[in-house]
């Protein structure tokens, strides 16, 4: 099944904290579009930044729409924003609903198109990281337990715990929950890293290049690039947030 499950921009099962992803029957069965789309001409991806390695998208659809998603032969990791549900199908298989907490993610390989429908009561809004180099994610991504299983979709996987971290191919996630005043640090060598903002972010990156100490304010959707050298990030607010740390 090729689903974001969150996590993309659908790109993206896996909860932050939540429950797992749960079958349901009541979904409506989507309407088929009458050719593939690709991705930068659908018209719920919005494109918020790319290089010739990775697209990210920024994905929003609406109650009772519909979107065909990725059938060009490229790997995506999605991350869902808010609760939604949504209904996927896929051909040759039956329709198959989910309920998706925020934080969902997923790993999708690409190749094989989809249509995902919201037959929810609210947006269905997600992050997608679409790479266009597929040497980075190796291809693959294998049921092994623990995250693994919820980040590849596999049948009755576990929800993710609060923090997490997954290796797929070349590219390194992590998921964080910081607590009022916690800090997280990352000294990763990784040319490209970002965090994805899973909650609303807002915190003190203390880093070793100018400027030192940067406040950085961001809803929920939005990334925050990290430059080289280590990094202390620390959550200012006065509830907990969420993020997604991503490398390579």
């Amino acid at each position: 099944m090729k689903f974001a499950a969150i996590a993309s921009f659908v790109l993206l099962g896996l909860t932050l904290a939540g429950a797992p992803l749960r079958a349901q029957s009541q979904a409506p069965s989507p309407a088929q579009p009458a050719q593939p789309i690709p991705v930068d001409q659908e018209p719920h991806h919005h494109l918020m930044y790319g290089t010739s390695n990775i697209q990210v998208y920024d994905v929003l659809i609406l109650p009772g729409q519909s979107a065909l998603m990725y059938p060009q032969n490229i790997d995506y990791i999605s991350i869902t924003l808010a609760k939604s549900k949504v209904s996927v199908d896929s051909p040759g298989e039956s329709p198959l609903s989910l309920d998706l907490p925020e934080g969902a993610v997923s790993f999708n390989v690409g190749g094989s198109a989809y249509t995902l429908t919201n037959y929810g009561s609210e947006p269905y809004h997600a992050l997608s990281l679409a790479f266009l180099n597929t040497a980075l994610t190796g291809r693959g991504c294998r049921c092994t337990g623990g995250p693994t299983d919820a980040i590849c979709n596999c049948p009755g996987a576990a929800p993710l715990p609060p923090d997490w971290s997954l290796t797929i191919g070349h590219v390194f996630l992590r998921g964080v929950t910081l607590a009022p005043g916690a800090t997280y640090d990352n000294d990763s060598t990784d040319t490209t890293r970002f965090l994805v903002a899973v909650t609303p972010f807002d915190v003190l990156d203390n880093t070793t290049h100018e400027p030192k100490s940067l406040q950085v304010r961001l809803p929920a959707g939005r990334f925050h690039w990290l430059g080289t050298g280590p990094h202390e990030i620390q959550n200012l607010a006065s509830t907990p947030l969420r993020f997604v740390c991503v490398e390579f």
